[in-house]
C-alpha cells in the first residue's frame, strides 16, 4: 500500500480526521513528527501506521529527507497546522509531489502580503499599514483612519486583534502585543515573516462594518468551488464568534452570491490551486464583501468542517485531503433541509486545562445534534486567543433569537476547570 505523510507541529483532533481520510483514499497514513512523549506516542499508535521522527518539523530539507528514507515514492506530503503549512509544501516539491507552490503558502501567511496581492487584483480592502513601534501610533493612524484594528502579521484565532478608537489606544495596543505575543507557546511568532520580524512588527487595518461570513473554496486545477456561506450572527464584543448558521437564516440569493463571488476571486487572485482555503469576509458598508481573513492550505477549523457536512453532505476534510495528494474527489452525501447552527464556547482566563464538565448534559437538548470538544488536559488555553474549547451543532431553531438562547442554555451547563499555567 502506497503511503501518504500527515505532518504535524503539535497534535490534535485534526490528525485523527486526516488520517481517516487519507485511509479512505486507500492509502496508508504516517505521522510525521518531532519526538513525542511515550503517552502521547501510544495514543497516537492508535490512529497512525507508523511515525516519522524529525528534530523540526519546519525544516523541510529534513522532512524531506526523513520521508524519502522511508520510502521513494510517497503518495505526498499534508498537514491541517497552520504554522507549517508552507514549509510542508516545500517539503512535498522536494519529494516531487507539491500540489501547490510553497511560495503562495508563503504570501497567505503573510496577513500584509495577502493584502497587498488582493489590492494589486483590483479586490476590496481596507487602508492597511504596518507599526513597529508605538511612537508610529499618530501616523499610522492617519494613514489606516480610526477606528481600526491591530493584530498579528501571521496569527489566527483572534490571537491578541485588538480594535482601537484612538491614537492612544493604538499605540496601548502595540505596546500589549509586543508584550504578550514573545511569551506565546505557538512557534509561527518565533521566526521571520519573510523580512518581518511578528514580534514587534503588527498590521493595523481600517475597521471594516457589516455582517461576517466565512467561506472553504476549493481549488482544482485552477478552477475555484465555494462550497457554501456561513453566516456569524453571534459574536461578541471582543469579536469572538459564539455562532454560525449554515445556510443563513437572512441573505438573499443575490448577496449570497456577491459573498461567494468575493471568496472565490480571492482564492483565485492569491495563485491558490490543488489546495482549498478558509475565507473570512464582512460585507461592508461602503466596500462590499471584503476579505478579513484568509487561512489557505487546510479547511475550517473547530467543528466547521462538521458544520459543512451537515449542511451541505460535503466533507471539506475528505476533499482538503483529496486536492493535496491529487486523489480522485470524494463521494458528496445531501445537507439536512434546514438551516444548521454552531455554537462555540470557551472557557474564561488563562491557565492548562484539568477537565470540562455539563457536555453530556447539553448533548441531551432536544436541537442539539452532536457537542465535539476539541480541546484536552493540560492544553494552555488563554484570554487572548480564541479556542474553540466545546463546540455544539444544532438544528431546529427558527431564527437568531432562537439561536441565542440555546447558546445561553448550554453556557450554564459548560463548566471549564483551568489551573495556573
Amino acid at each position: 500500500m502506497n503511503t501518504a505523510f500527515v505532518v504535524c507541529e503539535t497534535t490534535g483532533q485534526w490528525i485523527a480526521d486526516f488520517v481517516a481520510a487519507v485511509r479512505a483514499a486507500g492509502l496508508g497514513a504516517e505521522l510525521v513528527t518531532q519526538p513525542l512523549e511515550p503517552a502521547e506516542q501510544a495514543q497516537l499508535t492508535e490512529v497512525v501506521d507508523g511515525f516519522v521522527f524529525v528534530d523540526d518539523v519546519r525544516d523541510a530539507e529534513a522532512v524531506a529527507e526523513a520521508i524519502r528514507a522511508r520510502t521513494a515514492r510517497p503518495a505526498g506530503v499534508v498537514t491541517a497546522a497552520e504554522g507549517i503549512i508552507a514549509s510542508v509544501a516545500r517539503a512535498a516539491e522536494l519529494l516531487g509531489v507539491a500540489r501547490c507552490p510553497a511560495s503562495v503558502f508563503t504570501v497567505t501567511h503573510n496577513k500584509f502580503a495577502v493584502r497587498q496581492a488582493l489590492a494589486a487584483a483590483g479586490l476590496p480592502g481596507p487602508r492597511c499599514a504596518l507599526i513597529s513601534s508605538a511612537a508610529e501610533a499618530a501616523s499610522v493612524a492617519s494613514a489606516v483612519g480610526l477606528p481600526a484594528i491591530i493584530k498579528p502579521v501571521n496569527g489566527a484565532a483572534s490571537n491578541l486583534v485588538r480594535t482601537v478608537s484612538t491614537v492612544d489606544e493604538l499605540a496601548a495596543a502595540y505596546r500589549l502585543l509586543a508584550e504578550r505575543l514573545p511569551l506565546s507557546e505557538d512557534a509561527r511568532y518565533h521566526r521571520l515573516v519573510g523580512s518581518i520580524d511578528p514580534l514587534k512588527v503588527f498590521l493595523v487595518e481600517g475597521l471594516l462594518r457589516g455582517p461576517e461570513y466565512a467561506v472553504d473554496v476549493l481549488v482544482r486545477d485552477c478552477v475555484a468551488e465555494p462550497v457554501a456561506v456561513v453566516e456569524k450572527p453571534l459574536i461578541d464584543e471582543r469579536k469572538f464568534e459564539l455562532g454560525m448558521v449554515c445556510p443563513p437564516l437572512e441573505l438573499s440569493e443575490k448577496d449570497t452570491g456577491r459573498v461567494l463571488a468575493a471568496a472565490t476571486a480571492a482564492a483565485l487572485a492569491l495563485g491558490l490551486d490543488n489546495t482549498c482555503a478558509h475565507l473570512e469576509l464582512i460585507d461592508d458598508a461602503e466596500l462590499g464583501p471584503t476579505i478579513v481573513e484568509v487561512n489557505a492550505g487546510r479547511p475550517a477549523g473547530g467543528a466547521q468542517p462538521v458544520l459543512l457536512k451537515l449542511a451541505t453532505g460535503i466533507d471539506v476534510i475528505a476533499e482538503a485531503v483529496s486536492l493535496a495528494l491529487g486523489t480522485p474527489p470524494p463521494a458528496r452525501g445531501t445537507g439536512l433541509p434546514v438551516p444548521v447552527g454552531y455554537l462555540i464556547f470557551y472557557a474564561e482566563g488563562t491557565g492548562r486545562l484539568v477537565r470540562v464538565d455539563g457536555t453530556d448534559e447539553v448533548a441531551d437538548l432536544p436541537e442539539v445534534l452532536d457537542v465535539v470538544t476539541i480541546v484536552r488536559p493540560g492544553q494552555l488555553l488563554t484570554d487572548d486567543q480564541e479556542i474553540y474549547a466545546v463546540n455544539v451543532l444544532a438544528a431546529g431553531f427558527a431564527d437568531t433569537e432562537d439561536l441565542a438562547a440555546l447558546h445561553a442554555e448550554a453556557a450554564k451547563l459548560i463548566r471549564f476547570e483551568l489551573e495556573e499555567s
